[in-house]
This record gives structure tokens, C-alpha cells and sequence, in this order.
């Protein structure tokens, strides 16, 4: 009986030890508390995340199902390590992230310019890909400062708020890695096509599309790949 019991614990304590080798191995080596934006940012009626809770997720080629949450602040991925631990996708390899709660939503790694013209690595969700184009939605968020009351206006604690949805599309004209910020004006976003902007710009008003909308966006650049 006790041989049978110390083997269930060996086998166990193993197992545990052999999944946080594999993914020390995989993602990285420095964990951190789930709750550690808590204290960090003091912002407690609102988080940076898209999900607090940890969805359940499927990685790259990696059979174990993981546990997984999105920081739109700082644009990071966390995966559950225990329910003390996380730890934190690095950026030394592209990342496939395949949610497993039934929204079918699927995520990728990928290298954008930012607002200062530095590449960074954020992950997007894929909206559509064929062979011609793959057509991403980046969701983000803003930490406010707290501010004391003043006159007549009262004071606001410090909070995350989500930004506007921004659309990401691959780089089909110079055929870098980065992915391209889709412009949020009709005027600048037909610019992508110079040599058939007018084209566009009727399909756009003829069909009253909007080009801060996924559905629409599809429809449009379905248009310029196969129909000009």
C-alpha cells in the first residue's frame, strides 16, 4: 500500500514537474502572480485584459491544452503556469493561439510599426486569410491616471479603457513581415491601391461599406484581389 502511494505522488509530482519544465523550456523562465496588475497599475474596478478569466487554449503544435489571457496594455499573452504562476510569451518566436471556448477565435504573434515608427511584437486575431491577403483586428487598451477632485469636478480613480479597434493587414506590397495599420479615413486608406484608388472608392460608396468594420473590409479587399 505505501509503494502505491509514494508511486502515485512520484507520478504526479513528475508530471507537474515535467509541465513547468515544458514551458520554461517553451515560453520562458520568469513567472509572475495573475493578480499582480492589481498592485501595479491600482486600478481596481477595471483591468488591461481582454479576458481576466484564463481561457483554455490550444499553441502552435503543442498538445497539452494551455491557459490563456490577452494584456491589451502591455500587448502580451499570459499563460497559467499554477494558479500562483504565470508566465509570459516571449518574443523570439510567432505564436498561433487557437481558443478552445467555443468562439473559434484564433490569435497570432506578429511584428507591427507602432505609433513611433519601433517594430513591436503584439498579438492580433485573425479576421481572414487566403492566399492573397490575411486580415488581423488589434484590440488595445489605455491606463488613466487617477485624478483628484478639482472645483467643481469630482475626483476619478486611475482605469484601463479600451481603445478604438484598429484592422491589420499583411504587407502585400513589399512583402516584409510586419503587418500594416489599416488608415481610419477612406481618403488615406485607398492610397494602399495608387493605381486603382478610384476603382475602390466607388466599390466602397456604391456598396456603403466601412472600413472600420472586419465583414466590410473583407468585402473590399476581395474586390481588389480578384475583381481588378
Amino acid at each position: 500500500m505505501t509503494k502505491k502511494v509514494f508511486f502515485l505522488v512520484f507520478v504526479v509530482f513528475n508530471t507537474s514537474l515535467c509541465s513547468q519544465q515544458e514551458l520554461r523550456t517553451i515560453f520562458g523562465d520568469v513567472y509572475y502572480e495573475p493578480d499582480r496588475y492589481k498592485t501595479q497599475y491600482d486600478a481596481t474596478d477595471s483591468t488591461p485584459y481582454l479576458n481576466v478569466d484564463f481561457t483554455p487554449a490550444k499553441i502552435n503544435d503543442i498538445n497539452e491544452t494551455k491557459m490563456v489571457r490577452f494584456n491589451a496594455f502591455d500587448e502580451s499573452v499570459e499563460v497559467m503556469v499554477n494558479a500562483k504562476k504565470v508566465v509570459i510569451l516571449q518574443d523570439s518566436q510567432a505564436y498561433t493561439i487557437k481558443l478552445l471556448d467555443g468562439s473559434k477565435k484564433v490569435y497570432e504573434t506578429k511584428k507591427y510599426g507602432d505609433e513611433e515608427d519601433k517594430v513591436k511584437t503584439s498579438f492580433f486575431e485573425l479576421i481572414a486569410r487566403n492566399t492573397k491577403y490575411a486580415l488581423f483586428l488589434k484590440e488595445k487598451k489605455k491606463y488613466v491616471k487617477a485624478k483628484k477632485a478639482q472645483g467643481y469636478e469630482a475626483s476619478k480613480p486611475a482605469m484601463f479603457k479600451k481603445r478604438k479597434d484598429t484592422y491589420y493587414i499583411t504587407d502585400f506590397k513589399e512583402r516584409s513581415e510586419l503587418v500594416i495599420k489599416i488608415p481610419s479615413k477612406v481618403k488615406t486608406f485607398v492610397s494602399f491601391f495608387p493605381s486603382h484608388a478610384k476603382q475602390v472608392k466607388m466599390f466602397i460608396k456604391k456598396y456603403k461599406l466601412k472600413i472600420d468594420e472586419g465583414e466590410d473590409l473583407i468585402k473590399i479587399f476581395d474586390f481588389y484581389f480578384d475583381s481588378i
